[in-house]
């Protein structure tokens, strides 16, 4: 029988909750009045007074309503709770009162949650987990200890009267549910087969681990307070929401063992309420612990369902638990969670050469599909394709084309066999070779080519021209003209979709399945902007009767995305020429807006610059999104090797404009520049004529920027900065001078003047010096340099250069006296 639905009506007949072989003296609601013929242990159980009753209907109100002040609200809160931990077992077992207590706990403070385990704990909590009611109470409980022990609680503000530390509330919290953990794993062999006890044991996985798992495998059916709370039903797969405590994983190792231990663990394999709890438990382990999730899969593998074979057919015990209708399930998960050698072991020994019976079975083709999606390897995938493709018309003609969907979806994942999957798709549908432009109509409506045109394959052109237009787009065909188009080469979609009328653009953008083929055709990156020009062209007609419908307003969004700047401005024009359609309609008034049509009316020119910026914007996004970093190392040798020559070979021309270099500098440089001559020389060479170029274009550029800085630096005092740079290289050559007897003369009070006057007059014989004893160092280095590399005529060039700088920047600069500067 199946599990009954919270809520919904009893069939005529017989009890709401219980199966009508039951005897009648353990049905606790015999009586047709209620007040007689109540016999067994359970017949005050659930049953509340009708002024209790009132008093949480009156709860649930106010909560409805809300508060004015938060003091408020926490004063109610603590009022409800302290009446609610004394009765907590009878009240969670009343199908009304229990409905409000969902909804009340997602308001409860942590020590109030304490107080509450605590008494349902007192009160047998594992026996509590097998009713109907309160069974949902305690999933609710369970699911939101997490949050507390994270301190993300909703009700921070309420005011509790103990004076206990927010770390001891969450210590004994952490405490009280291990020990509650305890209590269930001593008497889990009921629990596992109990429907409700089962969502129980779900929802103490989901905390122990940490790992949220999707809300239809935790809860049979939504409670009202998690529809008030958030949608969280809508959870797409299995999230990790933060790593528990040791000893929750420590804990959940327990409850494993525990169920493995469990006496018959094959029945739980096809067990209508076991076996969603061991796919829980498997996708929990998957995501914690991965050796421990491999032991239950051998264990699950070694069972009786999966072990059994079938005399009549060739199929193996897996796929006899393929076609079971609760052990299907195990092996989808199975092929979800297994590693590489246990999901390899499982392809090879009971997946091939069954895949087409297998795919054609109304049950076991769903477990092919989990087969398909998870395929790890190309092999495995070749492997697939080749006993797979020559039956694709077969699963065609039976309604299997979601197994199409998924093979191809694993042809676009892996890359391979792509060309041979479309070549082998136009045979199935019976397009003839000169008439693969109605490639997209014909999948589309997912006929054959017979059926959809109304003509024979082998009839003339003329015939074939007087073909039937598109009407009607199937999900299933638009699946699988969507991952056609992400492959590698779409050509054939893509150029039955250009040679398309405009009513059938219109018909496909128009349609809820329709319109994501044309979303997909505009965003797929296999698609340039080149294929998707014409198309933007050819709808230009259409876009104001798709901006007024309800799925061609989504096409018009992916469009203005897509289209270049000349394109949407056409379509803006388009648009204002139907201002009042557009505007008065639902769907066209935010078209509107979303194109800034306003904008574009006042400010055409404005408007075409925020349009140009937003394409190179996403231009730009994607170009870093879709190509990877180019290395570094090769660019960082290519300049060394470049620069041959190092910048100290220009230190007495820099001396000269004022520009000192240091001497430690130089001769740090000097061990690297020997290193870059013999690098020179090698190069020199192959291409001796490209290097002096580039010796001549550097001499050029750092003699330009030399000047420059010096034009810069000339216009405020020229004349002290070269002193300084002057004596700072006299002091760094000469070091075998006495510069103590100069202090004692600079010292002197009397003739400080003197020494200033006699600093200013003379700079161009320190510069001279300096310039000596510079070249005299510098002059060996060009002239072994010259010899391999460089020509003499380039250093006398050089030369001539410096002196004409020189020249000019002393007739731009005249010579000042101190005094009057």
């Amino acid at each position: 029988m199946a599990p009954p639905k919270r809520g919904g009506k009893a069939p005529r007949g017989r009890s709401r909750y219980f199966d009508k072989n039951t005897l009648q003296t353990q049905k606790p609601h015999a009586g047709k009045h209620g007040d007689r013929g109540y016999e067994g242990p359970d017949r005050r159980i659930g049953r509340l007074e009708p002024e209790t009753l009132g008093y949480y209907r009156r709860v649930e109100q106010q909560l409805k309503d809300g508060f004015e002040e938060e003091e408020e609200k926490c004063l109610f809160l603590n009022n409800v709770f302290t009446q609610v931990e004394e009765e907590i077992h009878l009240l969670a077992c009343n199908q009304t009162v229990s409905r409000i207590l969902e909804t009340l706990l997602h308001h409860a403070s942590t020590c109030h949650l304490i107080n509450i385990i605590s008494h349902l704990k007192q009160n047998n909590f594992t026996s509590l987990c097998t009713d109907r009611f309160a069974g949902y109470v305690l999933q609710t409980i369970v699911c939101l200890i997490p949050t507390h022990l994270s301190g993300n609680s909703a009700s921070k503000g309420v005011t509790t009267q103990e004076k206990t530390t927010e770390k001891e509330e969450l210590d004994s919290l952490r405490d009280l549910f291990l020990e509650v953990c305890e209590e269930m794993v001593q008497g889990i062999a009921p629990l596992v087969r109990d429907h409700y006890g089962s969502h129980v044991l779900r929802a103490v996985f989901e905390t122990l681990s940490g790992v949220k798992l999707e809300q239809k495998m935790v809860r049979s059916r939504l409670s009202l307070g998690q529809q008030n709370k958030g949608k969280e039903s809508k959870a797409p797969s299995t999230v990790t929401v933060k790593p528990p405590p040791p000893s929750f994983l420590q804990m959940l190792q327990q409850f494993t063992k525990a169920v493995l231990d469990i006496e018959d663990f094959s029945g739980l394999v096809s067990h209508v309420a076991a076996s969603p709890l061991l796919q829980a438990l498997l996708t929990v382990l998957h995501k914690v612990d991965q050796g421990l999730c491999t032991q239950v899969c051998q264990q699950v593998m070694e069972s009786g369902v999966f072990t059994r074979t079938c005399a009549e057919s060739e199929l193996s015990g897996v796929c006899l638990a393929l076609v079971h209708q609760h052990a299907s399930y195990i092996v989808k998960t199975l092929l979800t969670v297994a590693d590489d050698t246990t999901y390899r072991d499982l392809f090879q020994r009971h997946f091939m050469w069954r895949l087409v019976p297998l795919s054609l079975h109304p049950v076991a083709t769903f477990g092919l599909q989990q087969l398909l999606a998870t395929l790890r390897t190309e092999d495995q995938l070749t492997s697939v394709l080749d006993e797979v493709m020559p039956h694709f018309e077969d699963l065609l003609a039976h309604g299997k084309a979601m197994v199409l969907i998924n093979l191809a979806d694993a042809c676009v994942r892996h890359r391979t066999g792509q060309r041979r999957f479309t070549k082998k798709l136009l045979k199935a549908f019976h397009i003839p070779k000169n008439d693969r432009l109605r490639f997209v109509q014909v999948v589309a409506s997912l006929q054959s080519y017979e059926l959809f045109t109304g003509v024979p394959e082998d009839s003339s052109e003329e015939q074939q021209k007087t073909a039937k237009v598109l009407t009607t787009v199937t999900l299933q065909g638009s699946l699988l003209l969507q991952h056609l188009l992400k492959f590698d080469d779409p050509s054939d979609v893509v150029d039955s979709l250009e040679a398309m009328s405009a009513q059938e653009l219109q018909t496909l953008a128009c349609n809820s399945f329709g319109s994501r083929v044309l979303e997909t055709f505009l965003t797929s990156p296999t698609v340039s902007e080149k294929r998707r020009k014409p198309l933007l062209q050819k709808m230009m007609d259409l876009y104001v009767g798709l901006s007024c419908d309800k799925f061609g307003s989504r096409v018009m969004d992916v469009v203005w995305k897509v289209a270049p700047v000349g394109v949407k401005a056409s379509i803006a024009e388009k648009l204002v020429e139907k201002e009042d359609r557009v505007r008065s309609d639902q769907y066209g008034r935010y078209v509107w807006q979303n194109c800034a049509i306003d904008h574009f009316t006042k400010h055409k020119e404005k408007w075409k610059d925020v349009q140009s910026a937003q394409e190179k914007k996403r231009k730009l996004f994607q170009e870093i999104l879709a190509e990877e970093s180019p290395p570094k190392k090769p660019k960082k040798e290519r300049k060394e090797t470049a620069d041959p020559k190092p910048a100290d070979q220009l230190a007495p021309e820099l001396a000269i404009l004022g520009v000192g270099v240091d001497q430690e500098e130089e001769e740090d440089e000097e061990s690297d520049s020997a290193d870059s001559v013999t690098c020179v020389s090698l190069c020199s060479k192959d291409t001796p004529h490209l290097q002096k170029t580039k010796n001549k274009d550097k001499l050029k550029k750092e003699v330009q920027d030399s000047d420059w800085e010096d034009d810069n630096k000339m216009d405020t005092k020229p004349k002290k900065k070269n002193v300084d740079t002057g004596r700072l290289e006299e002091d760094k050559l000469k070091i075998d001078t006495k510069p103590k007897k100069k202090i004692k003369k600079n010292v002197d009070t009397d003739r400080l003047e003197q020494d200033k006057l006699k600093i200013d007059a003379k700079p161009k014989k320190k510069r001279k010096k300096n310039i000596d004893t510079d070249r005299s160092e510098h002059n060996k280095m060009k002239n072994t340099q010259a010899a391999v590399s460089d020509p003499p005529s380039s250093e006398k060039k050089a030369k001539k250069k410096v002196k004409l700088q020189e020249k000019k920047k002393r007739k731009k600069f005249p010579k000042i006296h101190p005094k009057q500067q």
